[in-house]
Formats: structure tokens, C-alpha cells, sequence
């Protein structure tokens, strides 16, 4: 296996209808925007393609279009917004297996304040103590640098009753600038290795992909492109959803190998951690471009 370089999503552009594009790590590192990635958008759109964002937020697209608005991603850059917190949402709002049908009324919230109105105007009442909730949603850490073991003993009460969890994000580390925090995924991992029942939404769940399809008309997923730096997320994802993937190196993938982001990274890791996830992307970027 030998996963090419892709040097510019222009030479990729002509086989597809529709972009599936990753945020935090492919167009923005949490604190600014990748100008680079920001006019491939552009160029794709005026191709006339479609653009629509995917991301493991834990918050509504209104929430993460205002965010980008501020790092200066202008919303002619794109045609969509699909979040994990949306697809947590309108999970828990349609209720369609026992899981979901089961869940009481009354949750916990673990995470920041910007995202305890997540299930806001549903019928359900968020409580202050876990002791008295029926589940617990857990959209991430609190403040920078919160740690799982910081975490598990404010949950021991809900593995205990034998509460569900609800995990809006499932990505386990995301970088906010050159600093590495932890996600909903990896407390939510460490819930379910206590024993605890746990249920996820976003990427890299193909029921994420089918409302993004449907953003975009219906399109096939055989025209249709993803691109993200998760390679446990955005390209296992694709992979499992049918839809071909172009895998952004240059961010947690540069993170973890010590690499700089715009940096080609040696053919030996790229290959070896596709052969790991299993995984054939149509090629590699280390920063998304045109």
C-alpha cells in the first residue's frame, strides 16, 4: 500500500459533486483559519460543486457558523453545516431504536456552559446534581486541561444507577492551536471501560453521512468527497459510508509525529496507519488546498 500526495484538491475536483469537509485540524486549528483551505472551498463551489461542513462539534451549526465567522471563514465558502451536537439532537428528538426510546427526561450535563443548551426546547430538564438524572450528556471537558481521571469520580454516582451516556462528540483529542485537550470520545470511552452504556453521535457513524447526503440533495456517495485530519473519524467514516476520502496530515496526524504541519509526512507512517484502520484514502494533503 502507497497512499499518493495530492498537491491541490484541483486535480481531484472534476470527479466529484459534493465536498464533505472536516473543521478543527483541515480548516482551522481552533484559533485561526488556513487561508489556503478556505479558498479551496471557494473554488470548488464556483466549479459548482456543494460544500458542506462536518464536524464532531457538540453544539448547533448556527454555533460553529458564528465561530468561523470570527476566524474569518466567509459563509460563501460553504453550503451546509451538519455537527455532531445536531445529529445528537434530532437523535434523541426522533427517538427511532429502544436506546434512544429509553432515555428519561431529566439530564446531566457534562461539559461547558456554550453547550449545556444542546437539548434546549426538547421535552427534557437539565439537573444540577447526577444524582438525580436519568442520563448524562457529555459534550467534553469543562475548562483547558481537564483530564479524564479529573473526570471519573463526578461519574462514579452515574455508573452506579447504571445511567446511559449520551457522547456528542466522539473524537477522543482535538488541538486548540499546538495544544492537545480531550474530547467527549475519550470520556466516553473510559465510561464504557467501567462498565457504563454508552451511545455516540457524529463521525464516524454512517448515520451522520446519510444526513449529510441528504443536505446535499440525495447526492450518490460515490460523488461525493471527504476531507479531515481524523483518520478515525473522517476517513474510516467515508470509508464505511462509501465515499472516498483525501486524509489532511498536517493536523493531529502532525501532532502525534512530531512533524511540522506543512510538512510531507514519510511514506512509511502514512502507510503503516492506514494499514491499521484499514483504510485506502485517494490520496494525502498535508494542508488542504486548491
Amino acid at each position: 500500500m502507497t497512499i499518493p500526495l495530492i498537491h491541490g484538491l484541483s486535480s481531484l475536483a472534476g470527479r466529484y459533486d459534493g465536498l464533505l469537509v472536516d473543521l478543527w485540524g483541515c480548516l482551522h486549528n481552533g484559533v485561526d483559519a488556513h487561508a489556503g483551505a478556505v479558498d479551496a472551498l471557494m473554488a470548488f463551489r464556483r466549479l459548482g460543486g456543494h460544500v458542506v461542513l462536518l464536524s464532531n462539534a457538540p453544539r448547533m451549526p448556527q454555533a460553529v457558523a458564528r465561530h468561523l465567522e470570527t476566524m474569518g471563514v466567509p459563509d460563501c465558502a460553504w453550503d451546509g453545516i451538519m455537527t455532531a451536537g445536531l445529529a445528537t439532537r434530532l437523535a434523541v428528538q426522533e427517538r427511532e431504536d429502544s436506546w434512544y426510546a429509553a432515555l428519561g427526561p431529566r439530564f446531566w450535563h457534562l461539559g461547558t456552559e456554550r453547550d449545556a443548551c444542546l437539548l434546549d426546547g426538547l421535552a427534557l430538564e437539565r439537573c444540577t446534581v447526577v444524582d438525580e438524572a436519568d442520563f448524562v450528556l457529555c459534550c467534553g471537558i469543562r475548562r483547558p486541561g481537564e483530564t479524564v481521571d479529573d473526570i471519573m469520580p463526578e461519574l462514579e454516582p452515574a455508573l452506579e444507577r447504571g445511567l446511559p451516556m449520551l457522547s456528542a462528540n466522539p473524537d477522543r483529542f482535538v488541538l486548540r492551536g499546538h495544544v492537545r485537550e480531550i474530547c467527549a470520545g475519550m470520556i466516553a470511552e473510559a465510561y464504557v471501560a467501567r462498565g457504563g452504556s454508552m451511545r455516540q453521535e457524529g463521525k464516524p457513524l454512517p448515520s451522520v453521512y446519510r444526513r449529510c447526503l441528504d443536505m446535499m440533495a440525495g447526492a450518490l456517495p460515490e460523488r461525493v468527497l471527504a476531507v479531515g485530519d481524523g483518520i478515525a473519524t473522517d476517513i474510516v467514516g467515508a470509508r464505511d459510508s462509501g465515499i472516498d476520502a483525501v486524509w489532511i496530515t498536517g493536523g493531529l496526524p502532525a501532532h502525534f509525529w512530531g512533524i511540522a504541519p506543512e510538512r510531507v509526512p514519510p511514506q512509511t507512517l502514512v502507510d503503516e496507519a492506514c494499514r491499521r484502520h484499514e483504510v485506502t484514502p485517494a490520496g494525502i494533503m498535508p494542508m488542504l488546498a486548491w
